[in-house]
């Protein structure tokens, strides 16, 4: 069976006034994932958002592995180029070990100038500071003193305590939706992230250039599929509860995010956009055998290790409905896969 990640919605549109109950929410949530069979619930970040987007995602996981028992938890993504890679180390290891190591550790270089702009770090410095950190967090996690030649910071005779609960640590998952992405997270990371909106064919060759790089590099690969779900009784109801994900694909068309393939060749503005469109070989959207069917047409084209399911945006569903979505799919899809 594959296991299946949550990707939890982390905002509170439209003036962030709300995150207690947020915060409440993502507890419920993770705690239901753990019931009906997900294998982990994870993280990302962004800072400066109106929406009061949540900033701290190692955070976040060691509060949800406190409430759960056997579901891992991690980041997916956090900005490694914003941490002091000694801090990030001491804060990973703290949840690792709290959890009895179900850490996951995903990481990515951002792309948003706020979230840069916040810390008074370049962006043009986010590839050279996101290497640095995999190498010295990898090394700081044997728990023996070590010193680096960094560009950035003063690493000299240091000593990361404690040690991690896994044994050199807690996987490293590295997105990269470029080639220079791609060959990061095959010659460094313990896995990769695969870009969450793009179509079937975009995805396939990531793939296959992600892989063909890591045989280079003699490592083992590992390929996480990272989808938007929309999950009801039948299709129909699918439809009728789209907005929120259409809001936001449109979202990324706006701002050139999708790569043209044949699907939207011909698409000029977001407004061509319709759901049957975005659905076709890019969501994971109908009825629980319609995910299924769907999941198992992109296990047998890119070969997954993990799945990683965003079910909710911020326009919605609400909580109630969001919780519906999870044990339906927890029920019907995840024990088939």
């Amino acid at each position: 069976m594959t296991p299946v990640g949550y990707f939890p919605c982390t905002q509170d549109p439209p003036d962030g006034k709300n995150i207690s109950n947020l915060i409440n929410e993502l507890v419920e949530q993770a705690e239901l994932c753990e019931k009906v069979g997900f294998d982990g619930f994870y993280f990302t970040e962004h800072h400066q958002q109106s929406d009061g987007y949540l900033p701290s995602p190692v955070l976040l996981s060691g509060m949800i592995g406190m409430r759960t028992t056997r579901l891992k938890v991690g980041t997916c993504v956090l900005l490694s180029p914003l941490y002091h890679p000694i801090r990030l180390a001491e804060d990973i290891a703290v949840v690792d070990q709290a959890t009895e190591g179900r850490m996951v550790a995903a990481m990515g270089i951002g792309y948003q100038p706020d979230d840069f702009d916040a810390f008074g770090v370049s962006i043009k410095e986010r590839a050279a500071r996101t290497e640095e950190s995999v190498e010295i967090l990898k090394t700081a996690w044997k728990g023996e003193r070590f010193s680096y030649p960094s560009k950035f910071h003063k690493i000299e005779n240091v000593r990361v305590t404690p040690s991690s609960y896994q044994k050199n640590g807690p996987p490293i998952w590295l997105a990269g939706w470029v080639p220079a992405g791609l060959k990061r997270a095959a010659r460094m990371g313990d896995g990769w992230i695969a870009d969450p909106i793009q179509s079937l064919e975009v995805i396939r060759d990531y793939a296959d250039q992600y892989r063909e790089e890591a045989k280079k590099q003699n490592r083992k690969p590992f390929v996480v599929l990272m989808r938007d779900c929309i999950i009801g009784k039948d299709w129909e109801s699918v439809v009728a509860k789209s907005g929120p994900t259409m809001a936001t694909h449109k979202w990324y068309f706006h701002y050139g995010a999708y790569v043209k393939d044949e699907h939207i060749k011909n698409i000029v503005t977001e407004e061509e956009l319709t759901f049957e469109t975005i659905a076709k070989e890019r969501l994971i959207a109908g009825s629980p055998e319609q995910c299924l069917e769907q999941l198992k047409f992109w296990k047998e084209e890119v070969r997954p290790d993990y799945i990683m399911l965003r079910m909710r945006q911020p326009g919605g569903p609400i909580q109630t409905e969001a919780l519906k979505d999870i044990k339906l799919f927890g029920e019907k899809v995840i024990g088939h896969l």
